[in-house]
């Protein structure tokens, strides 16, 4: 039997692009609900920055993790489960190496033996910290069941902000042609309010999204998801971005339920060889 018609998850790769992708990541992951197991998947070609924000070794990482599915022949599955970092404060997280090169090379080797796995696992809901799109498309784009366009406002002027609304629609119209659900996340409130945002984006690229969700633009919280001491996890979890990321997390639980997108490595025998008995 098919599992998407039962309404189980079939894919749980939520792919986030954008601005401020590891903050939107880190927020949406400590916000998201209890009973979910959620990995963070640090994927930005630019390079890896959660294991410094967490205070955690460089290593494993994503790089080792291929290294150790290539040297050892060993199941991707297997290799997953043995690089998942976890921090003190729980999250867990598989790392992208620091610069940009280890971290380019490691996600293209990992697009035919990691990401593969990952987009099967029916336990975990993984995020995925794509960073900002350019140059060659993610290969965790087509494994995606739905993909976050994370933009964050310039509040220095209108004219600066209505430049990168221009940058919004190409990013926005680049990833509609993956076929997942978008998601527009947008981040602060100045100097448009964010509902005229997603008006221009509906207007401009009409059906390209399917839902919006806000995030406030929280330096405090930002400098504390990214390793600031200081504050507590419970003045945290009160803070502006924390509340609107729970929030955003409610909105995006509900697109992870089948009937979702197939991924593009979920074929007709995998399906059936799980079907069985």
């Amino acid at each position: 039997a098919d599992d998407r018609a039962r309404g189980r998850w079939v894919m749980t790769v939520v792919a986030v692009a954008g601005d401020c992708t590891t903050t939107t990541c880190v927020a949406l992951a400590a916000a998201w609900y209890a009973g979910d197991e959620v990995i963070i998947l640090e994927a930005d070609p630019s390079g890896g920055s959660l294991a410094g924000w967490l205070d955690t070794p460089s290593s494993p990482s994503l790089a080792s993790a291929v290294a150790a599915t290539t040297a050892a022949n060993r199941s991707a599955a297997d290799t997953i489960d043995s690089v998942v970092q976890r921090s003190r404060s729980g999250l867990r997280f598989i790392a992208a190496p620091v610069r940009s090169l280890p971290a380019s090379r490691a996600i293209a080797e990992a697009s035919a033996t990691i990401i593969p796995e990952l987009s099967l696992r029916r336990d975990v809901v993984v995020l995925a910290d794509l960073g900002r799109p350019a140059g060659e498309r993610s290969p965790l784009l087509d494994a995606a069941t739905v993909i976050v366009i994370a933009h964050r406002q310039s509040p220095t002027s209108a004219a600066a902000e209505s430049v990168r609304l221009e940058r919004l629609l190409e990013h926005v119209e680049h990833l509609a042609a993956t076929g997942a659900p978008l998601v527009l996340a947008v981040i602060g409130r100045d100097p448009f309010d964010p509902d005229v945002v997603v008006r221009f984006v509906d207007d401009s690229v009409p059906g390209a999204t399917s839902d919006v969700c806000r995030l406030a633009d929280d330096p405090l919280a930002a400098a504390v998801l990214a390793g600031r001491a200081g504050v507590s996890a419970r003045r945290l979890m009160r803070l502006p971005l924390m509340r609107s990321a729970a929030d955003a997390a409610g909105r995006l639980r509900p697109h992870l339920i089948a009937p979702a997108r197939p991924s593009a490595w979920l074929t007709t025998d995998r399906l059936n060889s799980e079907a069985r008995p």
